[in-house]
């Protein structure tokens, strides 16, 4: 089952993030499998498809702050 998380975008002058799918692996884990290709709307995203990040969770919103290792 996927989820969105929300992921920094770095070619913004304002800190902002874009939400993406992602498949959550454990507890504040997860590993993002969006397809989309934001260079086409370009988005530098901070993480992208395949990675596995750390989570905040922010008022039940999950953010990628890492990748996990």
């Amino acid at each position: 089952m996927t989820t969105n998380i929300y992921v920094k975008i770095l070619n913004e002058d304002i800190p902002v993030c874009r939400p993406v799918k992602a498949v959550c692996l454990k507890e504040n884990i997860f590993r993002i499998v969006d397809k989309t290709d934001f260079k086409k709307i370009d988005e530098i995203l901070e993480f992208g498809l395949n990675d596995t990040v750390v989570c905040k969770n922010i008022n039940g919103n999950f953010y990628a702050v890492k990748l996990y290792s």
